[in-house]
């Protein structure tokens, strides 16, 4: 018996092909993705990712826009941090996020507004958190820190 190892050399590729597609199709009908891995985000994690459609769907499915969620390295900061939505839409300066999560029921304390106006400075979401200014509030940033320092 005598092999022809040009046609096993050129048939095994698409043979190993075929049986990784075959087993990665399988793991997908029972809700494993093992080529596109699929991690669920939280409300901070959405709103630093600037997922707008995402932070109305996570809001209206329960999660609390006033919470502090954990946000993995790289939605935004390079490190792992525990911010608030807001705190998270502040950030990356997206006025919109800011006034959807305002929209949906953030509530913000006189010192956690300035620390957030402070840091905003003369971003696109100043004027969002000028709109929801706690009453008597004067804005001081002297000495004021962000809230995820």
């Amino acid at each position: 018996m005598k092999r022809n190892w040009a046609a096993i050399a050129v048939g095994a590729p698409g043979c190993l092909l075929a049986a990784a597609s075959l087993v990665a199709l399988t793991m997908a009908a029972f809700g494993e993705h093992p080529m596109w891995p699929h991690a669920e985000i939280n409300l901070a994690e959405a709103a630093g990712s600037r997922e707008e459609a995402e932070v109305v769907r996570l809001i209206e499915q329960g999660q609390d826009p006033n919470a502090r969620y954990p946000v993995r390295a790289g939605f935004v900061f390079d490190s792992a941090v525990r911010l608030t939505p807001l705190e998270a839409a502040v950030v990356n300066g997206d006025a919109s996020i800011a006034g959807q999560l305002f929209a949906r029921g953030v509530a913000l304390d006189a010192s956690s507004w300035m620390a957030l106006r402070c840091f905003a400075a003369d971003s696109r979401v100043a004027p969002v958190l000028d709109e929801h200014r706690p009453a008597g509030v004067t804005l001081d940033c002297r000495g004021t820190r962000a809230p995820w320092e």
